[in-house]
Formats: structure tokens, sequence, C-alpha cells
């Protein structure tokens, strides 16, 4: 039987290890990669088009919420969730992007297998934490982002915004993306146009709050 081939993304190598760990001692299932940023994880799951995407939702450069926006556009693949954080908020932006499962990184070792087996068989999973945050319904949006929501941003725009808080200049972030330095300086002034910010320090609260990068 053709072994089942999971992609590992987390920007942590002590958890990539534990979670190959995981994986490996089940029989028929293989890790085909590792990759410690977002963007690195869009290009191998191109590239190795896995069954299964196991991600970490704070990755650098393309957090977990964009890079599974990517995924599925992209790749015909499932994704689950690994994250430490257990606000309604990250629960409810991580299934409104696609994901089919979400599990706590503190529950990990008791639900991962269960997880990565029932996603794999196109099922929705939740640790059981997730599931009683999810059935609240979504939480009600900050006053202070209300006219602010990233998705009012294109996809390159919240790259862009992530790049910025991270501390990457025009420079740095016109190389990692590609794209010549005219063209990045466009792209974060709509950013800080269409987020009605005026500073990078006000970026980097913003994107703490609504969790495009962490504290």
């Amino acid at each position: 039987m053709k072994p089942v081939r999971i992609l590992i993304a987390d920007d942590h190598e002590v958890v990539r290890r534990g979670v190959r760990g995981v994986i490996e001692a089940v029989d028929g299932w293989v890790v085909c990669g590792e990759a410690s940023t977002g963007s690195a994880a869009v290009a191998q799951a191109v590239a190795l088009r896995p069954d299964l995407v196991v991600i970490d939702i704070g990755m650098r450069e393309l957090n977990g919420l964009e890079a599974t926006r990517r995924f599925l556009r992209l790749v015909p693949t499932s994704i689950l969730v690994l994250t430490m954080h257990d606000s309604d908020q990250v629960i409810s932006d991580i299934l409104a992007a696609g994901a089919r499962g979400c599990v706590l990184k503190s529950d990990s070792n008791r639900t991962l297998v269960q997880a990565i087996d029932a996603v794999l068989r196109k099922k929705q999973f939740l640790s059981p934490k997730v599931d009683a945050i999810a059935g609240h319904g979504p939480p009600p949006v900050p006053a202070a982002d209300r006219h602010r929501r990233p998705d009012r941003l294109t996809a390159r725009e919240r790259q862009v915004l992530q790049l910025l808080t991270e501390g990457n200049g025009n420079k740095e972030i016109a190389a990692l993306l590609g794209i010549s330095v005219k063209t990045a300086e466009t792209h974060r002034a709509r950013v800080m146009a269409k987020l009605k910010l005026h500073s990078i320090g006000e970026l980097v609260r913003y994107a703490i709050r609504n969790h495009i990068i962490e504290a």
C-alpha cells in the first residue's frame, strides 16, 4: 500500500523532531519533508505534494494562516494546524483559513495521531479545548481593529505586513519576495493606508493583536 506522505512545518527544530517521531512510529506514515518558515513550507508542498501538512501557526516569513490559504489554492492536500494559542480569535481564524484540524501543542502528545488519522480521512478534528472554543462561534472584533481587518489586504500585502513586523526593511522584503524595492515600497504604503496605521510600532501592535506574528 502506498505510504501516507506528511510535511512538517514548524520554526522550532525540537518540535519538528518530536512530531516526526510520533508520525514515523505509525506504520504506513512517512515524513516527506520539513520546513522552518511558512514560505519554505509552501514551496515544499508544491514540490512534494504531500497528503497532509502539519503546520505551526507562528511561522516566520509567512504565518500558518496565510500558508494554509496558499496550500489550499496550490496543492490537493489537507491541513492540520498545531498552535500554542487557545484564544477564540485564533481558533476562528484557523478554521476560516480552511484547516481541517487544529491541535493545541499542549495536547499533541495525546491527540496528534488521532488528529492526523481523522484529517487523512477528510474529517474535522479539534482537540477538546479547541472544540469547546469553536462551539462558541466567532468572537467579536476588537473595537480598535474593527475597520482594520487583515482580510482587507491582498495575499501579497499580508505577507509584506508580516515581513515588516518581523523587522525587515524594503530592501530585505524585495529580496525575500523577488520584487523590486520600489514595488516593496508601494506594498508597504498600501498596507499602512488600508489599515490606517502610521508607524512600524503601530503595525507591530496590530500584527500581535491579530496573531499575524507572535509577541
